[in-house]
């Protein structure tokens, strides 16, 4: 199972995490719309030592208490103090009639007769439902409210997964020394249209979608931003493992957002020049692999018109890549492998090539749904000599005596003989044509998948032109003006 980093996770990150990844997979194997609640209540005195209540529940497939023999390395190293190793387990499954409960003791040995002892069971009168409910206490110690920051940050980037058949609800109810605190997350979204049938990476863009109109989440809601959210610039990308011999079924989906700077928003208006990448297996977040961190190190990034100056893993395992000169007001990544096909859980480390493409192809994607707008540095570069060189050549038709030649030139750029065919408007005419050349093909491998357009309606040549014979070695100038 992913993990936090262990650099930077305290007990109480470990558990939540684990007992909230485990409620997620539970969620998906069930054929049912399922609810995911995390609760946490502190004592009602902050002067008090009481220990904090903490909850997660499903309505997912019931759970097998094998599963929660895992915790037990984290019991032997959590200080009693700040964990007592007990779990009160309460588990029903849909065939089930009746709803058992048991109160786990990780910190007492296996062979002990109380370490997992089965209270009462409650019957379900022929009722048809499924879930389990984890409740334990947990130490309210100086390092609680960093604690729940890490909670409601975690919570947020499982709420972008926006998976399907699933509502995730966050309450966490603490008394401060300014009063009380109650923090929910609903389930609502922007996006009114998803439903059920909403495919995983449509979900996952409507989630990042609403992720980076919140400024990472470091805002429930931005209102300039969501009066604005056509401005942002999307493009996808999916691949999946073939190979019958290593993780059959394993998927991987990138999206990636672009918030363009705008001038009438004001929040947009400083660039941030870093990215920390969302990551995701199996619908929770969790630290990158080193091999898909080495696949975002080594994309050609300056091909779709981004300059990456570095990157880095930070204590909590994610990746963040730092830009160079970065034109736009902020760039989200997300991540996302899991099964196509629901199984038990299991720890899979997705093929760097499978990364490799579905992030390709989410870059080629972005970029041919905004034509334009994410052109090559190299193509930049060109595109730097366009007004001259079309400057020149307006000039040279221009100061040509022989009318029949600017009339023939200009019919070639296609003015007519009622239209402008001033020098600013061959001029004009010239640069348009040339900027759409460079934009068209930018980035393209090979001139065969779709030769830009020509500049003169009739610069394509016959294979038996004499200026194909005379000029061998300058032919590709044809197609790369």
């Amino acid at each position: 199972m992913p993990s936090p980093s262990s650099s930077s996770s305290s007990p109480h990150r470990k558990l939540l995490y684990s007992l909230i990844c485990w409620a997620v997979q539970r969620c998906r194997m069930s054929e049912s719309p399922c609810r995911l609640a995390v609760s946490l209540k502190g004592p009602s005195d902050p002067a008090a030592s009481s220990a904090l209540r903490v909850s997660v529940s499903d309505t997912g497939v019931g759970s097998k208490l094998e599963e929660f023999l895992e915790l037990d390395a984290l019991a032997r190293e959590t200080p009693l103090e700040k964990w007592d190793g007990t779990l009160l387990i309460t588990t029903t499954g849909i065939n089930d009639k009746a709803i058992y409960h048991y109160r786990f003791n990780l910190h007492e040995n296996a062979s002990s007769s109380t370490r997992c002892s089965k209270m009462a069971t409650t019957y379900k009168n022929n009722a048809k439902f499924s879930g389990t409910e984890v409740c334990l206490c947990l130490s309210n110690d100086a390092d609680i409210d960093d604690f729940i920051l890490w909670l409601v940050g975690f919570a947020r980037k499982v709420h972008v997964l926006r998976a399907a058949n699933l509502a995730i609800e966050l309450s966490i109810e603490q008394t401060i020394s300014s009063g009380s605190r109650n923090v929910r997350l609903p389930n609502e979204s922007d996006d009114t249209h998803l439903s059920i049938a909403t495919s995983s990476i449509e979900q996952l863009v409507s989630g990042l979608e609403d992720y980076a109109l919140s400024h990472g989440n470091t805002c429930d809601k931005c209102d300039a931003c969501c009066m604005n959210r056509d401005r942002l610039k999307v493009g996808t990308g999916s691949a999946k493992n073939s190979d019958r011999r290593r993780d059959k079924g394993l998927l991987v989906e990138i999206a990636i957002m672009v918030a363009h700077t705008a001038s009438d928003l004001s929040c947009w208006m400083v660039n941030c020049s870093s990215t920390q990448v969302l990551h995701f297996q199996d619908f929770v977040p969790c630290p990158i692999s080193q091999s898909s961190f080495n696949v975002l190190m080594s994309m050609d990034w300056q091909s779709f018109g981004f300059k990456l100056k570095g990157g880095f893993m930070d204590d909590e395992g994610n990746a963040v890549l730092e830009w160079d000169n970065l034109t736009f007001a902020r760039v989200d990544i997300a991540i996302h492998t899991y099964h196509g096909i629901v199984q038990e859980w299991q720890r899979s480390e997705p093929d760097k090539y499978v990364v490799r493409k579905a992030l390709k192809l989410a870059l080629h994607n972005l970029k041919a749904n905004h034509a334009g707008e994410f052109i090559s540095c190299h193509g930049k570069k060109i595109l730097e000599y366009v007004p001259d060189l079309a400057q020149s050549i307006a000039g040279l038709i221009s100061s040509s005596n022989d009318r029949e030649f600017r009339d023939e030139c200009a019919a070639l750029l296609g003015l007519g003989s009622g239209q402008d065919v001033s020098e600013g408007a061959v001029r004009s005419c010239i640069g348009d044509r040339m900027a759409r050349i460079i934009e068209m093909g930018d980035g393209k491998e090979k001139a065969e998948d779709g030769a830009p357009p020509y500049l003169f309606e009739c610069e394509k040549l016959d294979e038996d032109s004499p200026l194909l014979d005379e000029e061998d070695g300058d032919d590709d100038m044809i197609f790369d003006f």
